[in-house]
């Protein structure tokens, strides 16, 4: 579960942003849309299912999006795919000089098992100047590691530890300049590094629609391929009005490099994490489609089917699987070659406790005003991204605005009440 997300530096976003999943106190409704759960020094507090970003184009929010996915891939690889040498990743912002020579810098606070931490690290592209992790098991803080670079000893400095924490000094040299002690900690069974090592691995996700649907889409296949989840996908299918009456399974022969090259390179390093890449063998879906009084007719799911189409039933397997486990969910632009009624039903799954009963979250960007639903988010779940005359991005919370309980929300944003939408006084000039 996340709480709250710090980034500066990073790409178009100059000075801190923070993005906080805090249910506002003064916000009673849609009770739903709340993961109401007791948790060590945190009384009272209550966090949300989700949030939406709003923003015009190239105001930054994909970025927000990007930064939390470079942070998860970078505790993930750095002790492992990061070679001595190698670039830590990161991408300073570049429109001064100031900034490309200072760190980014990235704080995450989550709940994994009923415990909150506390992690971050601010990183060059050459070191990490300081990496820290704080765990509040009982309320009160357990500094588990703090390390911080002294340029002018040339030598990591490393706080005391709480004697809560089983801290292996021989994980310190194994700590490259480029890599974090986070990731190093579970190639050695470190249990209490493994675990936060593990919300990174498994309960962040991210789905990005355009280059990687079909990554997806294979996905979703996969999950169709078990009875319960056949079931739920197929049902969600027919209730979408998409005219999908069942769906057909098929495994093929292949080869797996003519195959490989339809997909990125991250889309492949997912599927083969997953197993979806079986050598020999593709698992193909076509779903039925039936006219009343008709029989069925299975159309080619790549060449047949509508864009939209395939977007939802990519979605749909992901979508399952998060509810299922109570991951954490980025999703850039909910809304491609999607209708916003069914983005809604979608997000309807989400802040519906039997639908998600473990407490799943689903952070989106869009440009959609009608997600601006009253009834189906809060105020306190609306962010807006725009960007400052020095091309930098500010992000923001839609109750800075203190709107009216009355207020039409998609029609102020359209019209510009809470910024965050393109600037163009004299309209378009060719």
């Amino acid at each position: 579960m996340l709480i709250e997300f710090k980034v500066a530096n990073f790409r178009s976003i100059r000075e801190e942003q923070t993005f906080s999943l805090v249910a506002g106190k003064a916000h009673k409704e849609l009770a739903a849309n709340v993961i109401d759960r007791e948790l060590p020094g945190l009384s009272g507090v209550r966090v949300l299912k989700g949030a939406a970003i709003f923003g015009a184009n190239a105001s930054g929010k994909s970025n927000m999006v990007a930064a939390m996915r470079f942070v998860t891939g970078f505790v993930q690889r750095s002790a492992t795919v990061i070679q001595p040498g190698d670039s830590t990743g990161v991408e300073p912002f570049k429109l001064d000089r100031e900034s490309s020579a200072k760190p980014s810098e990235f704080e995450v606070t989550f709940v994994s098992r009923g415990v909150r931490f506390v992690f971050g690290f601010a990183a060059t592209s050459t070191r990490v100047l300081e990496e820290y992790l704080i765990a509040y098991p009982k309320g009160a803080p357990q500094r588990w590691y703090h390390r911080t670079f002294n340029p002018e000893k040339g030598l990591y400095e490393w706080a005391k530890s709480s004697t809560a924490f089983k801290h292996d000094r021989s994980l310190q040299d194994k700590t490259r300049e480029n890599g974090l002690f986070l990731s190093v900690g579970p190639q050695f069974n470190h249990p209490q590094l493994t675990e936060v090592f593990n919300w990174f691995k498994n309960s962040a996700r991210f789905i990005l629609l355009n280059p990687e649907a079909r990554m997806y889409s294979q996905f979703s296949v996969e999950m169709l391929m078990k009875p319960p989840h056949y079931e739920r996908i197929i049902g969600l299918l027919r209730s979408a009005d998409l005219g999908v009456a069942g769906a057909n399974i098929v495994q093929k022969d292949f080869e797996v490099e003519v195959f490989k090259k339809t997909f990125t390179e991250a889309a492949l390093v997912q599927l083969e994490k997953k197993g979806s890449l079986r050598p020999g063998q593709l698992v193909e879906v076509s779903l039925t489609h039936q006219a009343e009084g008709k029989e069925p007719v299975a159309l080619d799911f790549d060449a047949e089917e509508s864009a939209g189409t395939r977007r939802f039933f990519a979605l749909l397997g992901p979508w399952i699987d998060i509810l299922e486990n109570g991951h954490t969910v980025f999703v850039d632009e909910i809304e491609i070659s999607l209708h916003p009624v069914l983005v809604k039903e979608l997000l309807k799954l989400v802040f519906n406790n039997q639908s998600n009963p473990k407490g799943a979250q689903v952070i989106f960007t869009t440009h959609n005003p009608i997600l601006l639903d009253g009834s189906l988010m809060r105020r306190d779940q609306v962010w807006f991204t725009e960007k400052s005359a020095a091309g930098a991005t500010q992000l923001y919370p839609l109750t800075d605005y203190q709107p009216r309980n009355d207020e039409a929300l998609a029609k102020g944003y359209l019209a510009g009440r809470y910024g965050a939408i393109p600037f163009l006084p004299e309209g378009l000039k060719l």
